[in-house]
């Protein structure tokens, strides 16, 4: 059925010894788990209290230690990012993919739109009196007869 086997070694007794120079060896079902390697390593590893990708999965120790190793105060950019944080873009918007995707292409929209208005005003200030709207058409007054 689902039982795993190994060879293992009988007891050395006299009449085995008699009866063949070689060592005698059976299935005992198990033996193969209890020493495998994977096991040995389960068996050290602490304990996972959750699933691989669950929220309560451990990083490996190399990666806690970056972790904890922070900059803040360190880095000349200290005040942008102490600034960034205090908004809550990050979990509001950026900290999951759908909301990120979202604020992209919406972003995206609005920023263009503003883009394309500022290069407007631009080209209106430096031309200013030289374009058509700036020169509106006067009728000339009416003849009276």
């Amino acid at each position: 059925s689902g039982r795993r086997w190994q060879l293992c070694r009988l007891p050395a007794t006299a009449d085995l010894r008699r009866r063949s120079t070689s060592r005698s060896f059976v299935l005992r079902p198990g033996a193969m788990l209890r020493t495998s390697r994977a096991l040995l390593a389960l068996r050290r590893a602490r304990p996972r209290f959750g699933g691989f990708g669950s929220p309560r999965d451990h990083e490996p120790a190399w990666i806690a230690r970056w972790n904890a190793n922070h900059r803040a105060g360190k880095d000349s950019l200290d005040w942008f990012f102490r600034a960034f944080n205090s908004t809550g873009i990050y979990e509001t918007f950026l900290k999951s993919s759908p909301r990120f995707y979202g604020f992209i292409v919406c972003g995206g929209m609005i920023g263009t739109y503003y883009w394309s208005r500022m290069w407007d005003h631009l080209w209106n200030y430096i031309n200013q009196g030289k374009l058509y709207a700036h020169n509106p058409y006067v009728y000339p007054p009416a003849e009276e007869d």
